[in-house]
């Protein structure tokens, strides 16, 4: 390869993540103890309720566990009264065959429960592992409007103040789109279905 083409080939690989970085934004997200070395980062419920309050279209959140979450479900409601079309996916005790304790749909009032789309992944749709278990729906995951927030907090009390969790929000991009048509995919598949 010449000289030329090697510097070529280098502002071309410049170029492209310059425009990946402007497009996308990342940020390091944190529950539970401080990050000692000051860490910039900001706490994981924090980000998802601020999510939630600038959301104007849509909002998927994807569950294990639920419990204790009066200010999500109050902050929740508020989206839906502003028009903002609000589905969850969640985790239910029967179809894990009791490796939930709780059905985390019973953390969110009937109110709002009624006015959003609740799915579950059902026992039918699961591979079982060698004692015959099923998998579990156990992603931890928010899409709202053209952000996505990862993370391993179950959206439980535990999680939010005292769990040692972390998290990413990805801010624009083709990440936020993508997981929104992965969940949509598993809906229009029938391997998630309305509860």
């Amino acid at each position: 390869m010449s000289w030329e083409s090697l510097a070529l080939s280098i502002g071309v690989c410049a170029s492209v993540r310059s425009r990946w970085e402007s497009e996308q934004r990342i940020e390091l997200l944190w529950s539970g103890p401080s990050p000692a070395n000051g860490l910039p980062a900001r706490r994981i419920d924090q980000v998802l309720y601020d999510l939630i309050n600038s959301a104007t279209r849509d909002i998927l959140l994807v569950t294990f566990a639920a419990y204790r979450v009066k200010l999500l479900s109050e902050t929740l409601a508020s989206a839906i009264g502003r028009g903002v079309s609000v589905r969850l996916v969640l985790e239910f005790e029967q179809a894990s065959q009791g490796q939930l304790s709780m059905d985390a749909v019973n953390a969110f009032p009937r109110d709002l429960i009624s006015k959003a789309e609740i799915y579950y992944w059902p026992l039918r749709a699961r591979s079982l592992n060698e004692f015959g278990r099923p998998g579990k729906l156990h992603a931890k995951v928010a899409a709202v409007d053209n952000q996505a927030l990862f993370s391993s907090a179950n959206l439980t009390d535990d999680a939010f103040n005292r769990n040692l969790e972390i998290g990413a929000l990805i801010s624009g991009g083709e990440i936020p789109e993508r997981l929104r048509n992965h969940f949509e995919e598993l809906i229009s598949s029938g391997t998630l279905v309305r509860w």
